[in-house]
């Protein structure tokens, strides 16, 4: 349904375009910081990485 829920279908938001996380908002978001698709997955690995250190109690 989705990139989130682990079903595969990454161009599926389910009708819940406000919940689910698609490969279209990753790909306006590359667009819009001049990346690509990968470039901004391996920036939000990175970044949840960084976070859950800092904040254990959240993950």
């Amino acid at each position: 349904m989705c990139l989130d829920c682990g079903c595969g279908m990454a161009h599926d938001d389910m009708g819940q375009p406000e919940v689910h996380i698609t490969y279209e908002d990753l790909k306006r978001a590359a667009d819009a910081d001049g990346m690509t698709v990968r470039e901004v997955l391996d920036t939000i690995a990175a970044t949840a990485e960084r976070d859950a250190a800092a904040h254990p109690d959240e993950y």
